[in-house]
């Protein structure tokens, strides 16, 4: 918040406006009072640089990443210290799956600095997984959304969701209303949330799949649309277009080196947009 305060004490001290004809006057303390009161209504007018940001990567196997890959979240990570933001990744998760992989997970420290592995990425779930819980007795995590959030305190969340449930052929309305429960949930824990929501990046696995997709990424504008509030934004980040599934994916499925570098530009694009929008937590 801006402090407005110094602003009046300054206008009752000082008129800059002394001697102008009485119309002008008029004018331009009427345009002054509509900048103190949008600057008294507006969470955030620049980014801090003294406050850490805190983000929250949820998401499916697409966020969670298997053992021997960087996951888009290292590439993002690297982004933002580049660009001077004072943030921290957030979540329950902090390792990846070895399901079907071995081996390292190609990570390095970055400018003296170690990754931050914390996510809240669930190989195999579904969006309706998070809001009802699992215990799957695996590597992929248990428990639910309303649960992890318990154990952080979260501004901005990047939401990639909806791929398996598209893989299981739920209709594009009912992962749609899955969504918007997540969103609920994310703003039980924090009502001013910034939710970036995305796009699903495009599968090519089996038939059927590319289209299940593809529908889903039609109801998503909507559901971005419909909660989006000037409390708690809710943007919407385009994952599929200029992604190509053949080749950046390794699988079909997953993102391969350049695929996560797509989506770690893209996140990184959108989380620039959202800093300003976030209304920073009492205690920093």
């Amino acid at each position: 918040m801006v402090d407005t305060t110094l602003a009046y004490s300054r206008a009752s001290i000082i008129d800059p406006l002394a001697g102008k004809p009485n119309g002008e006057r008029m004018i331009a303390r009427f345009i002054a009072s509509v900048s103190i009161v949008t600057a008294m209504l507006s969470p955030a007018l620049v980014i801090a640089d003294d406050y850490v940001y805190r983000i929250l990567p949820l998401g499916d196997s697409i966020t969670h990443a298997e053992i021997n890959r960087a996951s888009y979240r290292y590439p993002l990570w690297k982004r933002l210290i580049d660009a001077g933001v004072k943030f921290d990744f957030v979540g329950s998760m902090n390792t990846q799956t070895d399901r079907y992989s071995k081996g390292d997970t190609p990570q390095p420290d970055y400018k003296g600095l170690q990754f931050d592995k914390d996510h809240e990425g669930h190989f195999g779930w579904e969006a309706s997984d998070l809001v009802k819980g699992r215990n799957p007795r695996n590597k992929t995590g248990s428990g639910s959304l309303s649960q992890w959030m318990q154990g952080y305190d979260f501004d901005i969340a990047l939401v990639h969701l909806g791929t398996n449930d598209a893989f299981n052929r739920q209709s594009s309305a009912q992962i749609a209303d899955e969504l918007k429960q997540v969103i609920t949930l994310l703003r039980t824990d924090n009502p001013n949330a910034v939710i970036l929501v995305a796009k699903l990046i495009p599968t090519k696995r089996k038939q059927g799949d590319s289209e299940a997709v593809v529908a889903v990424n039609m109801a998503i504008p909507g559901v971005v649309e419909m909660m989006n509030t000037v409390n708690s934004p809710v943007l919407l980040v385009d994952h599929f277009s200029d992604y190509d599934a053949e080749k950046d994916n390794y699988d079909g499925v997953h993102p391969n080196e350049k695929g996560e570098e797509k989506m770690a530009q893209r996140w990184f694009d959108a989380i620039m947009e959202a800093l300003p929008l976030v209304r920073k937590r009492n205690g920093g």
